[in-house]
């Protein structure tokens, strides 16, 4: 398993994630690519194709699933297809052009794992496509919108409750104290370099509770959240 210590994290809103899809959009009728076919890789990558499909009209969308990362910013082993396309959609695919979207090249293991498996289905021309790549990919995407140079964890709309109660584990030990929202919103900018809107982090400390991964207690205005050993 590997895993980063201590990092830094970007959050993107639903405005900034589309303007990053329409970037990529132009930058495909830039160079002259236009898709018969978009695979969205789930689950980051779903929101990315569906937009590139109603920049370019498509409606052949498929998905598949790769497994690499575990719980934030943690490799737990090789990039994994864990579920591939059915017979209708590799039909689909022989002899077409097809763009992968993904939402983040990161170590680029899976995008070149799923570029691979298009490529081994029959696909005539394949190309990838992501909303920001990091420098630290092996796997240079053919078109992506922005440029991460310094490694940071990007924590996207469709999956900040997931990240977030990753960093909250993170930052409230299991067995530790009970922890203020004051405190905690003070660990993770200390931490992971994250600014947290109060509103937020309560909704998500409040998901905590209700799936059994922290503890909440209440006396008088005072709140705090401790970890479930």
């Amino acid at each position: 398993m590997q895993e980063q210590d201590k990092f830094s994290c970007i959050m993107v809103d639903w405005d900034y994630a589309y303007d990053l899809c329409r970037d990529v959009g132009e930058e495909m009728r830039g160079a002259g690519f236009t898709p018969d076919v978009i695979i969205g890789v789930a689950r980051g990558g779903w929101y990315l194709a569906r937009v590139l499909c109603d920049l370019f009209l498509l409606k052949d969308l498929f998905s598949l699933k790769v497994e690499h990362w575990g719980v934030t910013a943690t490799i737990t082993g090789e990039a994994e297809l864990k579920y591939g396309l059915d017979d209708a959609a590799i039909k689909k695919l022989r002899g077409r052009k097809v763009l992968i979207a993904d939402d983040v090249a990161d170590t680029g293991d899976s995008l070149k794992l799923v570029a691979e498996y298009a490529k081994s289905l029959g696909a005539k021309d394949v190309k990838t496509a992501t909303m920001h790549h990091k420098t630290s990919s092996s796997f240079i995407p053919d078109f992506y919108g922005e440029l991460v140079k310094e490694w940071r964890w990007v924590i996207y709309p469709w999956s900040i409750h997931e990240d977030v109660m990753d960093l909250v584990e993170k930052v409230i030990p299991k067995g530790g104290k009970w922890m203020g929202l004051d405190e905690i919103r003070a660990s993770m900018k200390a931490e992971f370099d994250f600014y947290v809107p109060y509103h937020l982090l309560k909704e998500i400390l409040e998901n905590m509770v209700f799936h059994r991964k922290l503890k909440k207690e209440e006396e008088g205005r005072k709140v705090a959240w401790k970890r479930i050993v």
